[in-house]
């Protein structure tokens, strides 16, 4: 009998049969993400509603030496929660409870299955906030927003899913719960394990209950579409905006090859001249404040060259203006066969010599490539795209981090590594680097059980 066979027996009878997934319509799901990463089968899947229940199968896995991995929703963009040793996979995916929301301390207490944009509806019915909102908000959890480390449009102001954990409570390799962290908004007493588990792709433990910093609720946003002639304007009105000192909360930017598609299908009315797109929206608690700081953006960007800027202050009529940026994977998907994206960060400084690099590679290998993302804080989201079966992206990919690593910057902002990223991670990081994080993981998982094959080539 196989050693998974046998876990499933054992299981079964301390859990119930209910919980254990063998179906393999449902096991083909657990087999991949978002991720343009191969497809890998576990061999069963174990839905868990407690933390109990996860240190009980951790405990049983580990005695049988079968591989062991964590999923919520599986949104993710690197493979992170594709099993490619086989194993099974623990699905937190019905561990929804919002344990506690305390307005006096500002924090709140939750499951990791939560969906993240059921949680803001939560908090904000409070008046409160939790700014990190991963493209993916309304499908994706707060245990993979934890494990990769999620951010997004708004983490220009706000920060990253890292700047909102206090604490965490962690089922590790050996089963043990750990409790890392504080309820308190300072503390550093020892080693900061909250930072070590948070971005390290269930490869250290498995999340059991997060507890996360909430601020006030801004009472007022701004959102304005700016329609500008070309990229270069584009990049000098974002520097400009940044250099005056203004915080958007979003400021987010689409290339030529992105607004032409988007102009194609009419979406908010853009025009075929437009070059690029700004997208900025603009928060707080002060009516006056909210609207000095949107006529001094809408200004600059005005004598940057605008050709049209678009401006609503109301939900509804904001999601319109959002349209352009909810929409555009999708349609730049329509216009090409195949399509890989890849999240990297350069300086801010360098932005405009990226551009321009990705521009000269699109022309070298006859390939569309087309750019968007969070310009504020230098976070670009690059889309290869072809239609030639027989090309392969590999070497472009490679210069692409090249490129980026030229100018100062990460292969990764907020996808994470997993395994689409982990044959690049040796051009980032040093040996010794790597070498030190490979001890961490050992003293974590002796046994390399917990998310084998992840991050390190």
């Amino acid at each position: 009998m196989k050693p998974s066979e046998k876990l499933s027996l054992i299981l079964g009878q301390k859990l119930g049969e209910s919980r254990i997934i063998d179906d393999p319509d449902i096991l083909d799901q657990y087999s991949k993400d978002k991720s343009h990463c191969l497809p890998s089968m576990p061999d069963l899947g174990i839905r868990v509603k407690t933390e109990d229940e996860i240190k009980t199968v951790i405990n049983e896995a580990v005695k049988l030496d079968v591989p062991i991995v964590a999923r919520g929703a599986g949104t993710g963009k690197s493979g992170g929660a594709i099993p490619v040793s086989g194993g099974i996979i623990i699905d937190t995916s019905t561990m929804t409870d919002i344990l506690k929301i305390d307005r006096d301390n500002l924090i709140a207490v939750v499951e990791p299955g939560i969906i993240t944009g059921e949680f803001q509806k939560a908090v904000e019915a409070e008046g409160l906030f939790y700014p990190p909102d991963p493209n993916s908000l309304e499908t994706c959890t707060i245990g993979g927003n934890l494990a990769h480390n999620a951010g997004g449009p708004r983490a220009f102001k706000y920060g990253v899913t890292t700047n909102y954990v206090l604490g965490t409570r962690t089922v590790l390799p050996n089963g043990e719960v750990i409790k890392t962290g504080k309820i308190t908004v300072k503390g550093v007493t020892g080693y900061d394990i909250t930072s070590l588990l948070v971005g390290s792709e269930g490869t250290l433990g498995i999340f059991s209950a997060a507890t996360l910093r909430l601020i006030r609720k801004p009472i007022e946003i701004s959102t304005l579409l700016i329609l500008m002639p070309d990229e270069q304007s584009a990049g000098i009105a974002i520097s400009k905006i940044v250099a005056a000192g203004l915080v958007p909360r979003v400021l987010e930017f689409m290339d030529s090859s992105v607004t032409k598609v988007l102009a194609s299908k009419g979406i908010n009315g853009i025009k075929s001249n437009t070059g690029s797109i700004i997208l900025a929206e603009v928060d707080g608690t002060d009516e006056d404040f909210v609207e000095q700081d949107v006529l001094r953006l809408g200004e600059i960007c005005d004598n940057a060259g605008a050709i049209d800027i678009l401006m609503a202050r109301h939900g509804s009529e904001r999601e319109k203006l959002w349209a352009a940026r909810r929409l555009m994977s999708d349609a730049m998907a329509e216009t090409a066969k195949f399509k890989i994206s890849e999240d990297i960060v350069v300086p801010r400084s360098e932005i405009s010599k990226l551009l321009k690099g990705l521009k000269d590679l699109s022309k070298q290998y006859g390939v569309n490539v087309a750019s968007y993302g969070h310009a504020g804080d230098g976070n670009f989201h690059v889309n290869v795209l072809w239609n030639e079966e027989d090309f392969k992206p590999e070497k472009i990919i490679g210069d692409i981090f090249n490129l980026t690593l030229q100018l100062g910057g990460t292969i990764t902002g907020e996808h994470g590594v997993g395994i689409s990223k982990q044959a690049y991670i040796t051009r980032e990081q040093s040996p010794a680097l790597i070498a030190i994080q490979k001890e961490l993981k050992k003293t974590f998982d002796p046994k390399n059980l917990m998310n084998p094959g992840k991050i390190f080539p």
